[in-house]
C-alpha cells in the first residue's frame, strides 16, 4: 500500500530507517549510524513542516518498506525559469522489491505535476541500482556525476600539509561585498565550457549553466557561505573559493564538519595552482571550526581531482544527477 506520509507516522519511520539499504551522507564514514538515522528523520520532519514538500510511504502490513520524499526548489525554479522540485530521499528496504520504488514514482509524478511542477531532479549514490532503473523506467535520464572528496584533521594534521608554491604577486584575502560584481564576471568566464548537469539537459534554457553559478556567489555573500576566500595576482583577482560551517541541525547531532561549497578560477591562470593555494588556504581557516571536511567535484574536474588528492583529501562518495521533465 503506498500513503501519502505526514507527522503522525514518524515513529513508523524511526523504525523503518535501519532497515533501508541505503542512507545519507555515506561519504562521512566518521559518523555512526545512530547519528545518520537521527539527522536523517530530523531532516524529514523539518521537510514535512514546510507545505512545499510532500512524502509517500510504501507499506508492507503495518511497517514501511519504502520512501519518497520531494520538495519545491525555489533557487533551481528561479534560475531555470519554470518550476523545479527536488526528490530528495528515495529509498527502499530491499533491493530486490523494484515495484515498491515503482510505486512511488508513480504516486509523486502525477503528484508533481498537477502542482505544476515542470522539472523532477534525483541525486542517488551509484549503489543505489534499483532506485536507478526505477528512475530510468519512469523516463529520468542521467545528466552527471559528482565525486565528494573528505579531509580528516585527526589522520593528517594540518601542519602535516606541505604548503603549495605560491604563484608570483599572488595574495589571498577575504571577499568583501565589493567584490561581488568582480566574481560575477570571474564565474561568468570559468564556467563558460562546463559541463554540469544544467549543461547536459537539452531541455535546459541557454545560458541556464552559468547563471546557476553566478546565483550560486549571490547566494554565498547572501549567507549561503560562512566565508569566501579571492585569490588575486597582482591586484587581479583570478580565482575564489566559498566555505561553510555545519548548520544548526548537523551541529545538533555532532557531525563536526565544515564545506568548501564552490571554487572558480579565471581560464587565464588554469594549471598555476591558483585552487590548490585557495584549498589551503580554506583549510587554514577551517580547522577551527570542525575537525573533517567535505567537498563536491564534477566527475571530468580532473585538475581539482588533482588538487584535493595532494593536500591530502580522499575520495569518499559519488552521486549521479537525474532530470526529468514532466511537460513533455
Amino acid at each position: 500500500m503506498i500513503a501519502r506520509f505526514d507527522l503522525t507516522a514518524i515513529d513508523k519511520l524511526r523504525e523503518a530507517l535501519p532497515r533501508f539499504t541505503h542512507k545519507p551522507l555515506p561519504h562521512l564514514s566518521y559518523l555512526k549510524p545512530d547519528q545518520i538515522e537521527e539527522y536523517w528523520l530530523d531532516e524529514i520532519a523539518q521537510e514535512l513542516t514546510n507545505e512545499c514538500s510532500t512524502a509517500f510511504a510504501s507499506y508492507a502490513g503495518d511497517r514501511v518498506n519504502g520512501f519518497v520524499l520531494y520538495g519545491d526548489s525555489p533557487w533551481d525554479t528561479k534560475v531555470v525559469g519554470e518550476p523545479v522540485a527536488v526528490i530528495k530521499y528515495f529509498v527502499g528496504t530491499s533491493e530486490d522489491d523494484a515495484g515498491v520504488l515503482d510505486r512511488l514514482l508513480d504516486e509523486i509524478l502525477p503528484h508533481a505535476a498537477n502542482r505544476g511542477v515542470h522539472l523532477v531532479t534525483c541525486k542517488v549514490q551509484p549503489l543505489q541500482i534499483a532506485a536507478i532503473h526505477a528512475l530510468e523506467r519512469h523516463g529520468f535520464l542521467l545528466m552527471d556525476t559528482l565525486l565528494d572528496f573528505f579531509f580528516d584533521y585527526s589522520r593528517t594534521p594540518f601542519d602535516k600539509i606541505s604548503p603549495p608554491q605560491r604563484l608570483d604577486g599572488l595574495d589571498v584575502r577575504l571577499a568583501t561585498p565589493e567584490d561581488l560584481p568582480e566574481l560575477l564576471t570571474l564565474t561568468e568566464t570559468a564556467f563558460a565550457k562546463h559541463f554540469g548537469r544544467y549543461n547536459a539537459d537539452p531541455k535546459m534554457p541557454a545560458g541556464t549553466g552559468t547563471k546557476v553559478y553566478q546565483e550560486w556567489v549571490r547566494s554565498s555573500f547572501a549567507g549561503a557561505a560562512d566565508w569566501i576566500l579571492v585569490a588575486q595576482v597582482n591586484n587581479r583577482i583570478a580565482g575564489y573559493s566559498a566555505w561553510k560551517k555545519a548548520s544548526s541541525l548537523e551541529m545538533k547531532h555532532s557531525f563536526d564538519i565544515a564545506r568548501c561549497t564552490l571554487a572558480a578560477i579565471n581560464p587565464e591562470f588554469f594549471g598555476r595552482g591558483l585552487y590548490t593555494t585557495l584549498t589551503f588556504e580554506g583549510m587554514r581557516i577551517a580547522q577551527e571550526f570542525a575537525n573533517h571536511l567535505d567537498g563536491p567535484a564534477h566527475v571530468s574536474h580532473y585538475p581539482v581531482h588533482r588538487a584535493m588528492l595532494k593536500l591530502g583529501w580522499k575520495l569518499a562518495g559519488v552521486r549521479h544527477s537525474f532530470h526529468k521533465w514532466l511537460n513533455d
